[in-house]
C-alpha cells in the first residue's frame, strides 16, 4: 500500500509513537509519505532513527505560497491553481490556494489510505475531505477530543461534521470511543488500535543508583493534563512520614515556572527535580536506574510512557485517566488511583516503598503485559488489517 500520513511536524520528541509507527509500516514493505503542514521536525531524531536511510519513506514538505508576491508567481508556475483560487481578499486567496494545493497532492501520488494522526488536523481539512479521492483516516488521541471540545465552542459540530465525512476512525482505547461516540453517527467506523512500543529498545539493563532510597520517576510535559500538582501532594505526604525519596520529572512545558514554585512553596527542594527535555537514551538511562514510575494526569489517551515504564519492569502507580485501565491491571501489574486521589496516590507508592520484594514482582509481571498487548509489531497488523477493509 501507499499511505499519506498527515502531521503538523515530524519527527518530534513527543510524537515518538508516531515515529514508530511509520517505521515499522516502512518495514513491512508499505510506501509511506509523511505530510508535514509545518514543514519542521527535530533533526537529530531524524539521524537517530535513520529515517533519510529508510527508501519508503519519503517526508514531503507542500509548497504553499504564503506572501502576495509568492501567490502572484504562483500565477506564472501554476495558472490554473491560481486563477480557480483568486480572490481579492488575501486571506481567502491563501485558504483557497493551500486547499487546492494539499488536494492535488492527496489525489494525485496514488495514495490508498490518508491517515490524519489527529483530529484537529482532520477538521483543519472539512471542507474538501469529500473530495479526498483515497479513502481516510482519522485518529482520536486525547487532547482535542476531552479538553478542546470544552473550550471551544465550535470544536463539538467540527467533530461532528469530520466523522461524517471521514472513512474510518482510529480510537486509542475504548475509553476515546466512549468519549467520541456522542458526536459520530456511524459508530462502525471507528476501530481500536492501542499505542505500541518497541520492547527490544525499551529493555531493562538495571542500574545501580548512589541515591540511599527510593527513585520515583515521571516522563511528561509541564501542563494541566499532567496533575503533577497532585504527585507533589503526595511526595510531601511522603516526606512529611521521613521516607528517603526523590521524585525525577523529564518533561518541560508552560507550568515550568508554577512547578518551581510548588515546590518551593511546599519545601520539596531537594526531593523534586526536574530535568527538562531529554531524547530518547537519556530517557531510557532513567528508567533503568529508577525505582518507581508514576503518572498523575486528569486526561489521556493510553499514555506511551506508561507503556515505556512497564517495559523497564518499574513497577507503575497511575490515575485512572483515559484509557490505563486498559492497560493495567491494577494490583498485578501496576496500582491505580482515581484522578485527583492523593491519598490513595501516596498510599500505593508507599506500599512500593515498603515492600521491594512486591515491586520487583510487579515490574516483571508489567513487562510481561507489554510483550503480550502492547508491541509494534502487533499494533502494525492492526492497522494493515484495518486500512485493507477499507
Amino acid at each position: 500500500m501507499k499511505i499519506a500520513i498527515v502531521v503538523n511536524s515530524f519527527p518530534e520528541t513527543s510524537e515518538t509513537f508516531i515515529v514508530n509507527k511509520v517505521i515499522a509500516l516502512a518495514n513491512a514493505g508499505h510506501a509511506i509519505d509523511v505530510i508535514r503542514l509545518n514543514h519542521s521536525g527535530n533533526n537529530a531524531l531524524k539521524r537517530l532513527y535513520k529515517l533519510n536511510e529508510n527508501e519508503n519513506i519519503q517526508i514531503v514538505d507542500p509548497y504553499i505560497p504564503s506572501t502576495l508576491p509568492k501567490l502572484f508567481a504562483a500565477a506564472i508556475l501554476k495558472p490554473t491553481l491560481f486563477w480557480t483560487s483568486f480572490s481579492f481578499n488575501k486571506k481567502k486567496f491563501g485558504y483557497l490556494v493551500k486547499k487546492k494545493v494539499y488536494l492535488k497532492l492527496f489525489n494525485s501520488h496514488k495514495y490508498n489510505i490518508v491517515h490524519f494522526e489527529f483530529s484537529g488536523i482532520g477538521i483543519s481539512f472539512l471542507d474538501i475531505l469529500k473530495q479526498i479521492k483515497p479513502r481516510t483516516v482519522v485518529s482520536c488521541r486525547g487532547s482535542a477530543e476531552k479538553v478542546k471540545i470544552l473550550s471551544e465552542p465550535s470544536r463539538a459540530e467540527n467533530l461532528q461534521k469530520m466523522f461524517s465525512k471521514i472513512s474510518a476512525i482510529h480510537c486509542v482505547s475504548n475509553d476515546m470511543k466512549e468519549t467520541i461516540q456522542p458526536y459520530c453517527k456511524n459508530i462502525s467506523k471507528v476501530f481500536i488500535n492501542r499505542p505500541a512500543i518497541d520492547p527490544f529498545f525499551f529493555k531493562p539493563e538495571k542500574r545501580a543508583h548512589d541515591f540511599n532510597g527510593t527513585l520515583i520517576l515521571s516522563v511528561g510535559r509541564f501542563s494541566f493534563q499532567k496533575g503533577y500538582i497532585f504527585g507533589l501532594m503526595a511526595i510531601k505526604a511522603l516526606v512529611v512520614k521521613n521516607h528517603a525519596i526523590q521524585w525525577h520529572i523529564i518533561g518541560d512545558g508552560p507550568q515550568h515556572e508554577e512547578m518551581i514554585f510548588h515546590i518551593h512553596a511546599l519545601g520539596l527542594d531537594g526531593h523534586v527535580v526536574l530535568h527538562g527535555k531529554k531524547n530518547k537514551d537519556e530517557v531510557n538511562a532513567w528508567y533503568n536506574k529508577t525505582d518507581i514510575f508514576l503518572l498523575t494526569s486528569v486526561y489521556e489517551g493510553i499514555p506511551n510512557v506508561v507503556l515505556e515504564a512497564m517495559a523497564m519492569e518499574l513497577p507503575v502507580v497511575a490515575t485512572r485517566s483515559g484509557g490505563v485501565d486498559e492497560v493495567i491491571q491494577h494490583g498485578k501489574d501496576g496500582f491505580i488511583a482515581e484522578v485527583y486521589n492523593i491519598e490513595s496516590i501516596t498510599a500505593f507508592l508507599e506500599q512500593l516503598i515498603n515492600d521491594k520484594q512486591a515491586a520487583t514482582e510487579m515490574g516483571l509481571m508489567a513487562r510481561k503485559k507489554i510483550l503480550s498487548d502492547f508491541t509494534i509489531d502487533r499494533q502494525v497488523k492492526v492497522f494493515e488489517q484495518q486500512y485493507k477493509l477499507l
